[in-house]
């Protein structure tokens, strides 16, 4: 698909219901893609998630309803969904550096953000390393939970790998005999369920017919997969990049589509993937145009 009039095609509706509810589930269809696919997309394209991009319109056009209008401070809020007064000035003091009331003075120097939009020239100058394979369906056991694309501050892994990081002999051993070992794998977009934007994920290895107590085995579809070889570490910055490549610059010219019915996958072999010289995988499920 044309990606590019895809994403442009979110952020018009983004505009146009910026005083409605808006899910993100609502915008990865726009592009034909998953929730966690979409949010990385996003991020590397705009430079920020999709969720601060619609907390600063938001509150953009917020100053000019409170600037312009007679509306009441707490009407405002509501509109642009802030469960309480309280919460839409601390958001608003946060972005504009004042209060929602000292905003109607003049004088006041407050921010806006306009509405962007994309504009890409893919160059192709970078090389994409990637094979075609065929498996039957196949099962994953690990930690299951919902995911976000956002590191907690100050950690460089997500709060679910953090989980299977920090409980890993406890997760994989018992009586020395091992549930399994690496490569890891990420079902990313496990049955594409979200919650409050985060996406529903799994964290294990492939299923060696014992389930210890507390994790889930899911069973992934037969399918096509075209399986993209990353040389990168496995920062969000890098992981942004990656999926970004692959669906503007990889899927236009291929003869393939993303087959939305089978999740997405990421592969961590062993070693240390904060080496600029470590390498691992996204598995995207394909069927032919």
């Amino acid at each position: 698909m044309d990606w590019l009039n895809g994403m442009n095609d979110v952020l018009e509706f983004i505009e146009d219901n910026l005083s409605q509810p808006i899910q993100y589930e609502s915008l990865s269809k726009i592009v034909g893609c998953s929730v966690y696919e979409f949010s990385r997309i996003f991020s590397f394209m705009a430079g920020m998630p999709v969720s601060e991009y619609i907390r600063r319109r938001r509150l953009s056009q917020a100053v000019f309803d409170i600037q312009n209008g007679s509306e009441k401070i707490i009407d405002i809020a509501f509109k642009y969904g802030y469960e309480s007064p309280t919460a839409f000035t601390r958001a608003f003091k946060e972005l504009h550096g004042t209060t929602p009331m000292s905003a109607r003075r003049l004088g006041v120097v407050l921010k806006t953000y306009p509405p962007i939009s994309f504009v890409l020239t893919i160059k192709g100058v970078e090389q994409m390393k990637f094979r075609i394979e065929k498996r039957e369906c196949f099962q994953i056991m690990g930690l299951s939970g919902y995911e976000s694309r956002e590191c907690p501050p100050g950690d460089s892994l997500s709060p679910l790998w953090r989980k299977f990081m920090d409980n890993y002999n406890e997760i994989l051993w018992n009586n020395g005999e091992s549930f399994y070992t690496a490569p890891f794998w990420q079902v990313a977009a496990y049955q594409y369920e979200s919650q409050n934007g985060l996406t529903k994920a799994i964290i294990g290895a492939e299923f060696k017919d014992k389930n210890p107590a507390g994790l889930t085995v899911e069973t992934i579809p037969a399918a096509e997969w075209v399986v993209f070889t990353i040389n990168s570490r496995t920062g969000f910055d890098n992981v942004d990049k990656a999926y970004t490549r692959i669906f503007t610059e990889w899927f236009p010219q291929s003869q393939y589509s993303r087959d939305t019915s089978v999740p997405l996958l990421e592969v961590f072999p062993g070693g240390n993937a904060d080496s600029p010289d470590y390498e691992w995988e996204i598995w995207v499920p394909v069927k032919r145009r």
